[in-house]
């Protein structure tokens, strides 16, 4: 970790953090008597060894790195001290996650409020874990389809907001320069002015039986085809598609207008240049908030519970309906904490190696 290694930046104020909290924990698991299960100490002779190397710790740190400065010293205290900390860690969640769910696999019965909330969680987690596993598929395909095919759309999109009338065009292209600008302004405005929770109820429930009246089919059939998954789906894609235009613009707007004239001079076509030119570069510069927009849609599809998506979100809920609890929403915060925290590390990465600026990307709600 950066906070380690960086020429020993807070290297003393986190050893003493470390080995205060690893001595608080030893006393407090040395003191209780109603520890059980599995654990890396106890009220025996693990919590009293690890109150005994906390003190010793602090106290050659005090003297052998405050008063004499021994830099070797100092890294091999701040070595232990971490190990140390880690295996507290270890013992309060890795191994209190093992006790909760040894423990709930053990209950005959649903446990009751009086039980800890990490034996409820853990023994909705065995009973539903199958439900909570096809929710999280579920978020994860509307969100990921949802912005590849909002940025295919995005792109058409900016390529037709960025045409601009020549003196060559005729009468009618430059009518259709102008309507396709106007449209997509007017489409950027209403999808992005409105929240995604409205746009589904619209797309489900309305849009069928609007589709049947202008083309005359049966609303039956258009209900079978715009199924509650195709309408999530629809929905994501209609409102990645106005926020990642607007990505896009921002991000060919920040290119040198010279290149587009360069590329002219070298002979290509407006098609040829943005396709070649232009549109690589303005992806390049567009890509952290193309990410983010990625991350902001695994939360935003909650929000597609409105029309009974099967995301995370409804089956979490209908849990806790079932359950006449509101539990089960800590699984849901924590599942929706790592996929965010995992995904952002991993394009965090990508946009290291590709050494581009990430910019802020507000939320589509």
């Amino acid at each position: 970790m950066k906070f380690y290694t960086r020429k020993g930046k807070f290297e003393n104020c986190f050893f003493y953090l470390f080995a205060s909290i690893s001595l608080i924990y030893g006393i407090i698991t040395a003191t209780s008597t109603s520890l059980d299960g599995i654990r890396i100490f106890n009220n025996n002779i693990t919590s009293y060894l690890l109150i005994s190397i906390s003190i010793i710790l602090l106290i050659l740190e005090t003297v052998f790195i405050t008063v004499y400065k021994n830099q070797l010293l100092k890294r091999i205290f701040y070595s232990i001290s971490i190990v140390i900390f880690c295996l507290v860690v270890a013992d309060i969640f890795i191994f209190g996650m093992i006790r909760n769910f040894i423990t709930a696999s053990n209950l005959t019965k649903r446990p009751s409020t009086l039980d800890p909330l990490g034996v409820r969680l853990a023994y909705i987690c065995i009973k539903n874990y199958s439900s909570i596993l096809k929710g999280v598929w579920t978020t994860l395909w509307l969100s990921m389809a949802g912005t590849v095919v909002g940025l295919i759309l995005g792109l058409l999109f900016i390529t037709l907001r960025t045409l601009e009338v020549t003196p060559k065009d005729n009468e009618f292209i430059a009518f259709l320069k102008k309507t396709s600008s106007l449209f997509v302004q007017t489409y950027v405005t209403v999808f992005r002015g409105t929240p995604m929770m409205v746009q589904a109820i619209i797309i489900y429930y309305f849009l069928p039986g609007t589709l049947a009246g202008i083309f005359g089919i049966d609303q039956v059939i258009l209900n079978q085809i715009l199924s509650v998954g195709i309408s999530g789906f629809i929905t994501v894609t209609l409102n990645t598609t106005a926020y990642l235009t607007e990505v896009l613009r921002g991000g060919i707007e920040a290119l040198n207008k010279g290149q587009m004239e360069a590329a002219r001079s070298l002979g290509m076509t407006r098609a040829q240049a943005m396709i070649h030119i232009i549109l690589p570069q303005g992806i390049k510069n567009s890509l952290p908030s193309i990410c983010n927009e990625f991350i902001i849609n695994i939360k935003d599809t909650s929000v597609l519970s409105v029309i009974s998506v099967m995301d995370l979100f409804f089956v979490i809920d209908s849990i806790n309906g079932k359950n006449a609890s509101n539990d089960a929403i800590f699984i849901a915060a924590i599942i929706y904490l790592c996929l965010t925290f995992g995904i952002s590390k991993l394009l965090g990465l990508l946009e290291k190696k590709m050494n581009l600026v990430s910019k802020p990307l507000p939320s589509s709600n």
